[in-house]
């Protein structure tokens, strides 16, 4: 049996694996869900880490470079802002 703070643990990189997923995606159909989907898991993950003081910082950076590497891949393969245009 799984206890909660194994729980905790493993929903707290659960981000990991989206944005893992996100910069590996080879089909650019795929990409822009992928990249929701990070973003989302990036978002929830530094909500729930603001509400802990003890919050580590090693993953408060992990997840500002993962932002900055979703906004990368968003800029130069999608070419946001304007990646929904046809």
């Amino acid at each position: 049996m799984i206890d909660q703070s194994t729980r905790k643990g493993h929903r707290g990189h659960s981000w990991k694996v989206a944005v893992a997923e996100a910069l590996s995606e080879p089909s650019r159909d795929n990409l822009s869900g992928r990249i929701a989907a990070a973003e989302a898991a990036v978002f929830e993950r530094l909500q729930a880490l603001a509400t802990n003081s003890l919050a580590p910082l090693a993953e408060v950076r992990e997840l500002c470079k993962a932002s900055e590497a979703l906004l990368a891949l968003k800029t130069d393969v999608l070419k946001f802002p304007h990646w929904r245009e046809q």
